[in-house]
């Protein structure tokens, strides 16, 4: 089948890599599909590039990395432009689009890249000029659209799975005793350096306690490289500094990088304070613990856990009580049945904007053009030229 319409995902980091790549992949022959990174801090490392393309048409391709400044004209004829980046790229992204007198325009589309709940106003705000979000659940769908009419925004809120959710309905859990403990670690959560480190300390003596269990740390980035949020504190770093100390014995615990897919295997157990690694291993039919230790709070994005069944301690680790999730929970949260295909609702989109029926309100326009300039910075000063900024600034607050 000849492609009818163009989509061109825009991403600037790994995990938004991921989303664009897996969320691409689902779409019919009907799209001629493509994929590039827009030049920023935050572009994602070989390694990370194959971990976020792995399994999908983009797996083996290097995406193109294209300049702030060039947007308008790489996505000039495409259909649908899918941002999938941080907010302030997403807004410079549909600037750049949008601000071209040429007609008619491509339908504006993004999403973020994981569980987005509690949903937040300053999300949609990013994303005034677009034309839909996406959403990946019934509880996130009616959240983001109660914030749409609250700030006067017309964006549509469409629903459809996380794209690297494969089961067809609700997974079913499989039965297998526990022969892997998988963290998933994240960047911002938890927050303190000692609740960090308390945290590595238990993951070795839950290795101690099980020596039939290997224990792994899956990392979305080593110390020093980019990732979506800046990580203060990074879990490998940290270990170095115990085994340093004494504290826990080197080797007790394994630090893994790459794809989800190389360490959620059958006997495997998914931890957590939030990550959506957790929806990756209960797709799979695996159990999870949501870590309670820390906390249960919108802060900790956590808090649409409270009624998931997955609730647990540090102790539960040791004990090596995971659970499945809640079924009415999981039927609520990430795994809908998906009656309209996001693919379809794309189609509508492409059709609208290739009659030119879709147009961006002048005083939005107006108003984003004001905001983006920090974001214009960002995506256009080379990464050496910001970092220097940033330690100047460093440097002038210790100063003051």
């Amino acid at each position: 089948m000849t492609p009818r319409y163009r989509i061109t995902a825009v991403a600037d980091s790994d995990s938004y890599l991921k989303l664009a790549c897996t969320t691409l992949d689902r779409l019919g022959p009907e799209w001629e599909r493509r994929v590039v990174l827009v030049r920023s801090p935050l572009l994602p490392t070989e390694v990370q590039q194959r971990a976020a393309t792995a399994g999908t048409f983009m797996e083996g391709i290097v995406p193109d990395v294209v300049p702030a400044h060039r947007l308008a004209a790489e996505l000039a004829g495409t259909d649908v432009v899918f941002a999938a980046a941080t907010g302030p790229v997403v807004q410079e992204v549909f600037y750049r689009v949008a601000s071209v007198k040429r007609r008619p325009r491509p339908a504006l589309v993004s999403a973020l890249p994981g569980v987005a709940y509690p949903a937040t106003s300053k999300a949609l705000r990013f994303r005034a000029l677009g034309d839909a979000f996406i959403a990946h659940s019934h509880a996130e769908t009616r959240a983001f659209a109660d914030i749409a009419e609250k700030i006067g925004s017309n964006i549509s809120i469409l629903l459809s799975r996380l794209p690297f959710l494969a089961s067809p309905k609700r997974p079913v859990p499989v039965e297998a005793p526990v022969t892997r403990i998988v963290f998933a670690a994240q960047a911002k959560m938890p927050f303190r350096r000692t609740e960090r480190e308390q945290l590595l300390v238990r993951l070795a003596a839950a290795a101690e306690r099980n020596p039939g269990v290997e224990v792994v740390v899956k990392l979305r980035a080593l110390a020093g490289e980019p990732q979506t949020h800046r990580e203060r504190h990074p879990y490998d770093a940290l270990w170095a500094g115990l085994v340093e100390a004494g504290t826990v014995r080197e080797g007790s615990v394994r630090f893994a990088t790459g794809s989800m897919d190389s360490v959620l295997g059958p006997g495997s157990a998914l931890l957590t304070v939030s990550s959506t690694a957790v929806l990756e291993a209960l797709d799979r039919g695996l159990p999870a613990l949501i870590l309670e230790d820390f906390g249960v709070s919108e802060k900790l994005l956590n808090k649409v856990f409270a009624d998931s069944g997955l609730l647990g301690t540090l102790d539960d680790v040791e004990q090596l009580r995971f659970a499945c999730a809640d079924p009415q929970w999981l039927r609520e949260n990430y795994f809908h049945t998906q009656h309209v295909p996001l693919g379809d609702l794309l189609l509508q989109l492409a059709e609208r904007a290739r009659a030119g029926r879709l147009a961006s309100d002048p005083e939005v326009l107006a108003l984003v053009r004001r905001k983006s300039r920090r974001a214009r910075i960002r995506t256009a000063l080379p990464t050496s030229v910001l970092k220097a900024v940033r330690k100047a600034r460093k440097r002038l607050r210790a100063a003051a």
